[in-house]
């Protein structure tokens, strides 16, 4: 695709902030070790059911089934440390659907998926063929999840890693379930609350890239309508509190798999070589899509 093989004009400054990583991760570990980097200001404790409801219900109406021959979409790894004292963009993948095929109970296709990832200064790429499955009966897509493969010098606990993968707002919602359901069990000493649901929603413009294409793709007045959902998820360990903050932006007037345009968290992760913590917004923005007449 024209757009993910042209790269950006911050290009440069990206792999330069690659570059610097280390040292910026070195200058800000110290001060980034205790827990009050995120003070636990949290707002109204909201039932799991009213997450589900607000991550659910603005693509609760699309269609997997709807996912065309030629269907496109690029999404970029992004993350940003210390509270804005670095960024970076990670990687940057396409998948354009190169094969459909249907039968009486499933809709199998094919997406061809290139990667490129920018590590040390240096782009590395790679293709993919990846199948996909639709089961008509009840419009599910089987799917193995894109892993979120971070060259980042911390981790984020395994639970959130997880929800990062998710690639819809339903395999997000299972995620959510999943980790809850697993948390929070007789034998577990992690709970899980949530707080401070925020939910609008807005008519705003489309990725830039796709903004610059002929008549915006045919979108009237170039505007899209998104919701935005926010909400802080709180994991109770052994009586600590360690708290991820989500955001999301969906929309279901973009290509299927382009519905999640872009999912951020942001908390603490735990630095290599035990250097403490630091504060991570990790996010997955989609920068370009392609519509099938």
């Amino acid at each position: 695709m024209r757009p993910f093989n042209g790269s950006r004009a911050l290009m440069v400054v990206h792999l330069v902030l690659v570059l610097l990583l280390p040292f910026m991760l070195t200058q800000m570990s110290g001060c980034q070790g205790d827990k009050e980097v995120l003070p636990l200001n949290l707002g109204p404790e909201v039932t799991a059911e009213a997450i589900d409801e607000a991550v659910g219900e603005p693509l609760a109406d699309t269609d997997p089934a709807s996912i065309a021959l030629g269907e496109a979409y690029v999404v970029s790894e992004t993350q940003e440390l210390g509270g804005g004292a670095a960024f970076a963009v990670l990687s940057d993948t396409s998948q354009t659907v190169i094969e459909r095929e249907e039968t009486a109970s499933e809709i199998l296709f094919t997406v061809v998926e290139h990667k490129q990832r920018y590590i040390n200064g240096e782009v590395q790429k790679t293709s993919t063929e990846i199948p996909f499955r639709i089961e008509k009966a009840n419009a599910i897509l089987n799917r193995t999840s894109a892993e979120v493969e971070s060259t980042a010098m911390y981790t984020l606990r395994s639970e959130v890693q997880s929800m990062l993968r998710a690639r819809t707002s339903r395999e997000l919602l299972q995620s959510l379930r999943d980790s809850k359901a697993t948390l929070t069990t007789a034998a577990s000493n992690v709970r899980v609350t949530y707080h401070g649901l925020k939910v609008s929603v807005v008519k705003q413009a489309p990725p830039a890239l796709v903004q610059q294409q002929p008549n915006c793709l045919g979108i009237p007045n170039c505007q899209i309508t998104v919701h935005h959902v926010s909400f802080d998820m709180v994991f109770w360990e052994d009586g600590k509190p360690d708290r991820v903050h989500w955001d999301l932006k969906m929309s279901p007037e973009v290509p299927y798999l382009a519905g999640m345009l872009d999912k951020c968290v942001t908390g603490l992760a735990t630095l290599s070589g035990d250097q403490g913590n630091i504060l991570v917004k990790q996010c997955l923005p989609v920068v370009f899509f392609r519509y099938v007449q």
